[in-house]
């Protein structure tokens, strides 16, 4: 048992930290967390049911490649939606500040246009440097301090202070960075759709030894009593589950890189 829960430590990715879950306005970021305990739950049932390390094992790796996937998912998802929600807001502010408002009461109009959908820590902290503008604070701190959750912001906060510091104005600027995140998101929907071909092809490849074992089984042979009976087929079962899992996310990493 023992053994088990030191492999499930080591494979599975580890969970976002306590502070990392639960953003300024105390809705979780991170829900593809809660996937990891039940990684570990299932090797360690399949543990006590088989009776093998080496099926627990495999599974592990099997369960922590789906979570891994799924994490990456999930995270993909919510900076593309935090991509296109500060574009939104940065054009937004671009006209506000172009038609004559004033920097608090354009950023406040832009920030209320927001979509509904916008990621809800994104929404926080624009809100929380409106507020702060219009009291008279400097709000490009406050959008540098927000970098670590809301990467896009950083940017947007060194432009703006690049601006307070040498008299720049302000609306060209956030008009670049607007184009640039504009840019980067046609570039990633052009690059996933000429790669859907690669992606499955790893798929395909991942799941291509289990149609062997199929058909090693439908032709009288029984590889699955070979693999899950210790011995040597134990350690050619981790061992293929091993290489199938850093196959697949070794190539899904490529792919990530291309479109990136």
């Amino acid at each position: 048992m023992t053994a088990v829960l030191l492999l499930a430590a080591a494979l599975i990715p580890g969970a976002p930290n306590p502070a990392g879950r639960i953003t300024r306005g105390g809705r979780p970021r991170h829900l593809p967390g809660a996937l990891v305990p039940a990684a570990v739950f299932v090797g360690v049932v399949v543990f006590l049911t088989v009776g093998r390390l080496s099926v627990a094992v495999a599974t592990l790796i099997a369960v922590a490649t789906a979570v891994w996937s799924v994490r990456e998912l999930h995270r993909g998802r919510r900076a593309r939606r935090r991509q296109a929600a500060t574009a939104t807001f940065l054009g937004h502010l671009v006209g506000q500040l172009r038609a004559g408002s004033a920097l608090p009461q354009a950023i406040t109009s832009a920030t209320e246009q927001l979509d509904d959908h916008a990621p809800a820590e994104l929404a926080e902290v624009l809100r929380t440097t409106a507020g702060h503008t219009r009291r008279g604070g400097e709000g490009a701190g406050l959008l540098l301090e927000a970098g670590g959750s809301v990467p896009e912001l950083a940017a947007v906060g060194t432009l703006w202070r690049i601006a307070d510091r040498h008299g720049i104005p302000l609306a060209p600027l956030m008009e670049q960075a607007q184009a640039r995140l504009d840019a980067r998101a046609r570039h990633r929907a052009a690059t996933t759709a000429a790669l859907q071909g690669p992606q499955a092809t790893a798929v395909v490849l991942t799941l291509l030894p289990v149609a062997g074992i199929g058909m090693g089984t439908a032709m009288g042979a029984d590889p699955l009593g070979f693999l899950f009976g210790g011995g040597l087929g134990g350690i050619l079962l981790v061992a293929g589950v091993g290489l199938a899992a850093g196959g697949f996310l070794w190539s899904r990493h490529l792919i990530a890189g291309a479109a990136a």
